[in-house]
């Protein structure tokens, strides 16, 4: 006799609950980008999220809260604070016009492939935020043409997008490391597939070309994941032979380690070693660390007004395109 397949379960919130160690009303919490939830909590629950594949309901979410106005928000995989920053100022929006966010983490193939067959969280919505992702190709033929979008850190042919110009932003970077009289290596990410921002590749063109500019040239580029063990060990090859150089890091993420492997190494982080990151998220501030700072909070709260002036009828006019300028800030390293 034939075999019957085996039906596979659905991975639901309690079993998201129970692998992170939390309460339901905690991954909920997170799920709809409670602010109320601290950085090390809400990172558990992503991870278990991404571990189990769980892909959120929207319509039992409704059911849940009562709650009909809807907005999904889409992201890339979430590192940093810089996605707390971002969500929160797209909440703050989306509380004052009176709806709620479904928050959709894009981690991989299987968390795309979910999206692509569970239609319900792009049709069961009234609008859409997506981050760093290029909705043109990636969300092509399975968003409902009527609902409006937003593009966060992606430029979009047809939908409305907010960036900040992170070419212009490795300009700056670029023009600031061409007066040093030292070694200059860059420590980045580099896109590994179609799912990921691009904006490290943008960070990077602009730097190299503001070198070149000023007869300058990047000794090496070391690329790495995005997490701190593979940038120590980086560090640690730089520092070993090298002990007076420029970094440049595309994210304030990875010029963390950097700093404290030069430390525990001796170097004098400032002098011996110059470090520049890119975002000016809460721990360059309190490390002091010099970098590219883009306006993350004002770029959230502009998509989300954006999106809700968009369903509401109050724009009619083609497509917006709005840009936004980092900044140099200089400070210790």
């Amino acid at each position: 006799m034939p075999r019957l397949k085996q039906k596979i379960r659905r991975i639901t919130i309690k079993d998201v609950a129970e692998f992170a160690g939390v309460g339901v009303g905690t991954v909920s919490r997170v799920l709809n980008n409670n602010p109320h939830v601290d950085s090390k909590t809400r990172q558990k629950v992503l991870d278990a999220i991404k571990k189990l594949g769980y892909i959120p309901n929207p319509h039992a979410r409704r059911l849940s809260t009562g709650e009909s106005n809807l907005i999904t928000v889409i992201t890339p995989e979430m590192k940093g604070d810089f996605y707390q920053i971002l969500l929160s100022a797209i909440d703050e929006v989306l509380i004052k016009n009176g709806y709620s966010s479904l928050l959709y983490p894009l981690y991989n193939e299987r968390k795309y492939e979910g999206l692509k067959k569970s239609s319900d969280i792009l049709l069961s919505t009234d609008g859409i935020i997506v981050d760093g992702v290029n909705v043109d190709n990636i969300l092509k033929g399975f968003i409902n043409p009527q609902t409006p979008v937003v593009c966060l850190e992606q430029d979009s042919d047809k939908y409305d997008s907010v960036i900040v110009d992170n070419y212009y932003g490795g300009i700056l970077a670029g023009d600031y490391f061409s007066d040093f009289d030292m070694d200059i290596f860059v420590v980045t990410h580099r896109k590994s597939h179609e799912l990921e921002s691009t904006v490290f590749d943008e960070r990077l063109e602009g730097f190299q070309e503001s070198l070149e500019r000023k007869g300058r040239s990047i000794d090496k580029i070391y690329y790495v994941p995005l997490d701190w063990e593979s940038t120590f060990e980086v560090a640690r090859r730089i520092f070993s032979r090298y002990k007076r150089c420029a970094i440049f890091t595309t994210t304030d993420y990875l010029a963390v380690p950097i700093i404290e492997v030069a430390r525990t190494m001796e170097l004098k982080v400032g002098k011996d070693v110059k470090v520049c990151g890119f975002d000016d998220l809460p721990i360059a501030q309190i490390l002091e660390i010099t970098t590219i700072k883009q306006p993350i909070y004002d770029m959230g709260k502009i998509a989300a007004d954006l999106l809700i002036k968009r369903i509401n009828g109050r724009i009619k006019e083609k497509i917006k395109r709005y840009v936004l300028k980092p900044e140099l800030v200089v400070r210790s390293t």
